[in-house]
């Protein structure tokens, strides 16, 4: 039987290509089937970087398909699998995670800010001493990325900025 690593890497074109077909024809069944996965992964999740990767990589490929660009907020909302695999226990590719951001600080919900942020701070694949053009990120490096959006995409609410300078200056809010 081979080991959890193998079996992901060896797996993820298939797995990515079928959540792809999914996601084309039926979202909300792609929605169903990432869940089922990470929840039936959950161990496996953050095994090491390139496993993680791996499932970080099929579980974007949902999240970021042309299909999802709208409902991509209310899906990070909604589903607290996808998040917490997301944002606190995948290896996922920090311009992915600076795009999602964009959207759920577009939100304008603070308690779903301020969660989402909590679980990038507790991410075992989080670096803070990560250099900017690294493969690595740091929380610093998120916020800043993200922030680089337009003011008025950004809309932010004083409370909202409030807690993204909290994280950004401390690492976590009082």
């Amino acid at each position: 039987m081979m080991d959890a690593k193998a079996d992901m890497i060896e797996n993820e074109q298939e797995i990515a290509a079928y959540i792809e077909l999914l996601t084309s024809e039926i979202p909300g069944e792609a929605a169903a089937f990432c869940t089922r996965f990470l929840r039936e992964n959950d161990e496996k999740l953050s095994l090491n970087k390139a496993t993680s990767a791996a499932f970080a990589r099929c579980i974007c490929r949902f999240l970021l398909h042309k299909k999802n660009k709208s409902r991509l907020g209310g899906i990070i909302a909604d589903n607290g699998t996808i998040r917490k695999a997301v944002f606190g226990q995948l290896n996922t590719y920090k311009y992915s995670l600076v795009f999602i951001l964009k959207r759920v600080f577009r939100m304008g919900n603070t308690a779903l800010t301020k969660e989402v942020l909590e679980l990038l701070t507790g991410n075992p694949f989080r670096d803070e001493a990560a250099k900017s053009y690294a493969r690595e990120w740091s929380l610093e490096f998120l916020i800043l990325e993200t922030m680089k959006a337009p003011a008025d995409y950004l809309n932010l609410s004083e409370k909202s900025l409030k807690i993204i300078n909290q994280f950004l200056k401390e690492g976590e809010p009082d």
